[in-house]
């Protein structure tokens, strides 16, 4: 398992257990206790003929460094690795040290000391401890406090208190010598390849603190090398989400220092962005998405976004509302971490109001704007024929609809339309969504993973199926719904070596949609790096890093990386004879009106 470590507070937690150890080892010392004495043993050690005070120091200096060297290691090889609670497993970590001090290095030093000291050899004593088991029993506790400490300090190796921010200082390199490309060619929007920077940004903890992947993933680090990485794959599309919550810390306020470079480099290299306003998260003044401020504070800077980046043309104003809703009010996962079917409702709606607002703000500044509202591809499948069972997967798959349905006025199930009044929804405010018309210049992105899938079993419980029946069946019931332009917005696999087939699997799938007469007009491996904790979904900051990227956290190309250009190479010449993506959208809009009037 590879992993994010955050080695300065593993070297606190560490040294602070060191501290621990010796506290309480020199009180009872001090009580007359028969107590192993690590501290002034590696001090006679290395200063046998040094004052008392003297010797203490440097013996409690070496201490410290053996202490910050055992939790690196703690941090890189055994953190979250166990099913206990942090404290537990530190604790269970130190048997390491224990048993090394007790069969090792404790024995050796007893011998040693007396020699450095007089000269003279040690009694022996069992396994050279000459006092007994006192002793042994005595180093085990000093662990045991040692690694309790380090248990309880060690802990979010990953993301940061949510009323800080990370360092956005931007990377200071050489330029990129690739040849720039302007984006606004319109010759280039037919076929998107693409790839996005994992750019979420939920809270945890109550809102105490926050999941920044842009951080994990060091891309406000790396956001130039990452840049580059982009077109070096031959890739011209790029999902990108500015970190909103730092973007808009405040009511009203805005800081672009950080994008302003960000969007500069993208423009210098020909890089089409398409721009992901709102992923999995608010800002700390919002709180979270049971606010009813939300849809107005989120169209506010949708439009002061336009205005800044006035050649930006790609928009995905709110990212998944689906999954945002169900992770952050229904499963209890993120942000607000709710357990219930109000709460879900609200979230549902006011991310489908924002995103409606924010696609009205978007086309005020900038009418030909494209938005590519992307969503998970769910589908539920029951077990058996059981009623209760057929009920409950039928429920889902209408549920897994709502806040698309919203967004593109699509009428919903009459239970569905009940199931919203039941949980908060006004009837009024239903009928103002579906009198919206934002969607006519809308491509629908479905997203796809293997987990996608689900199974209701005997139980009523839902649990992941994995790839039955595939992007190219999901993806038509969204169609047949929507009659949008598709685009196949995200997919990657856990497993490394696994992936360069997953993509092509999935490539196939787009392929087979486009010759059935499903109008595709792009695919995307997500994420362009590694991602961090996404196989927990990110309920926990364990730090653990999944191997899903085009290229990994050190910026070097995985095998999924090298096959996606080369599917890329092998297929842009035929893309390039496909229509405009402006004239697939026109397309749509026309036989949608033609389909509504009919």
């Amino acid at each position: 398992m590879i992993r994010r470590v955050a080695y300065g507070k593993a070297v606190f937690a560490g040294m602070a257990g060191a501290v621990a150890l010796e506290i309480v080892a020199r009180l009872l010392i001090l009580a007359g206790a028969p107590v192993f004495d690590i501290v002034g043993t590696l001090g006679a050690l290395a200063q046998p003929y040094a004052s008392g005070l003297a010797s203490w120091s440097v013996g409690m200096a070496l201490h410290l460094t053996v202490g910050a060297i055992f939790a690196v290691f703690y941090a890189y090889f055994f953190w979250s690795t166990l099913p206990l609670r942090p404290v537990f497993q530190g604790v269970v970590f130190a048997l390491i040290p224990m048993v090394l001090a007790i069969v090792i290095m404790g024995p050796q030093f007893e011998l040693m000391n007396p020699l450095a000291v007089s000269r003279e050899p040690p009694p022996s004593g069992l396994f050279g401890l000459a006092g007994g088991v006192s002793g042994p029993i005595s180093i085990a506790v000093e662990h045991v406090i040692w690694g309790a400490t380090l248990g309880l300090l060690y802990v979010r190796p990953v993301g940061y208190p949510a009323d800080r921010q990370p360092d956005l200082r931007s990377a200071r390199r050489r330029k990129a010598t690739l040849p720039p490309n302007h984006p606004d060619d319109p010759a280039v929007d037919r076929f998107m390849f693409a790839t996005g920077v994992e750019c979420s940004y939920p809270t945890l903890g109550g809102g105490r603190w926050r999941m920044d992947e842009m951080a994990a993933c060091s891309h406000y680090r790396h956001w130039r090398k990452d840049l580059e990485l982009v077109r070096r794959l031959g890739i011209r599309y790029l999902r990108y989400g500015p970190p909103l919550h730092l973007t808009n810390p405040h009511r009203g306020r805005y800081d672009w220092d950080f994008l302003d470079e960000v969007v500069a480099e993208m423009r210098r290299l020909g890089i089409v962005p398409i721009m992901d306003l709102c992923h999995f998260g608010l800002p700390n003044w919002l709180e979270n998405f049971q606010n009813p401020e939300t849809p107005q504070a989120l169209a506010d800077y949708a439009r002061a976004f336009a205005q800044r980046y006035d050649w930006v043309r790609f928009y995905t104003p709110v990212n998944e509302m689906y999954v945002c809703a169900k992770l952050s009010a229904l499963l209890g996962l993120w942000n607000e971490q709710a357990h219930d079917e109000h709460a879900f409702v609200t979230a549902v709606r006011h991310l489908a109001k924002a995103n409606v607002l924010m696609m009205r703000a978007i086309a005020t500044e900038r009418p030909d704007a494209i938005f590519v509202n992307s969503e998970s591809g769910e589908f539920f499948q029951s077990c058996c024929p059981d009623p209760n069972l057929c009920k409950i997967a039928d429920f889902e798959n209408q549920r897994r609809f709502l806040a698309l349905d919203l967004l593109y006025a699509h009428p919903v199930r009459e239970d569905m339309r009940d199931y919203l009044y039941e949980h908060g929804m006004p009837p009024e405010e239903y009928a103002w969504f579906m009198r919206q018309d934002v969607g006519k210049r809308a491509i629908l992105g479905v997203d796809y993973y293997e987990w996608n899938e689900k199974l209701v079993d005997s139980e009523g419980h839902v649990q992941a199926l994995g790839e039955l029946f595939g992007w190219h069946v999901i993806v038509e019931q969204y169609y047949r719904r929507y009659q949008r332009p598709m685009m196949h917005t995200e997919t990657n696999c856990l497993d490394a070596r696994e992936a360069p087939r997953w993509l092509w699997r999935q490539w196939h799938n787009v392929q087979l949609m486009r010759r059935s007469g499903v109008p595709i007009v792009g695919f995307t491996w997500y994420s362009l790096t590694d991602q961090v904790d996404w196989d927990i979904a990110l309920r926990e900051p364990l730090g653990n890093v999944n191997p899903v990227g085009l290229f990994d956290l050190n910026r070097d190309p995985r095998p999924v990386g090298q096959a996606y250009r080369y599917l890329i190479s092998l297929f842009s010449a035929e893309m390039r004879d496909t229509p405009p993506i402006e004239a697939v959208i026109d397309h749509c809009q026309r036989s949608d009106a033609r389909r509504r009037h009919a």
